[in-house]
């Protein structure tokens, strides 16, 4: 009734080293870009740009279909109505940002900090370093 494995065969479409295809997402509007009613394919770092901004705006643990993973990040707990000091909420963003991003196994390393708060939201700003040995400055204002 289902296939073998060995009957499905996959076209030739490109794929990101992971494996899978990634689209441009506008954060901004909350949607997928799209050019000739098409969705943008992305690969290399805007990929990786596109899946961190996804991943630090997931708050880990929120919605079921990451129920089991560690997909996400514990954000909302250090910025919102807390009492801790600013360099206790600086170090552990810092801790739980790299721990999401290090998921990913194209991420060798995120360095280069930098946090801007303001009443409504936070701005990081950091440098993610590729096992390929490439890298790129990130930001995300969450």
């Amino acid at each position: 009734m289902f296939p073998n494995s060995t009957d499905v065969t996959l076209n030739n479409e490109s794929k990101s080293s992971s494996g899978t295809k990634s689209y441009l997402f506008d954060f901004g509007s909350g949607d997928f870009v799209v050019r000739d009613g098409k969705l943008i394919e992305c690969d290399g770092i805007d990929a990786i740009k596109v899946w961190i901004e996804k991943i630090l705006r997931t708050e880990k643990g929120r919605y079921n279909i990451y129920n089991n993973t560690e997909y996400g990040c514990h954000l909302e707990d250090l910025i919102i109505g807390n009492s801790y000091t600013v360099e206790f909420i600086e170090a552990e963003l810092k801790r739980e940002i790299e721990d999401a991003l290090k998921q990913n196994p194209q991420i060798s390393s995120v360095t280069n900090f930098k946090i801007t708060r303001n009443t409504n939201a936070i701005t990081v700003t950091l440098e993610v370093v590729l096992s390929d040995e490439g890298r790129d400055t990130v930001t995300v204002t969450v």
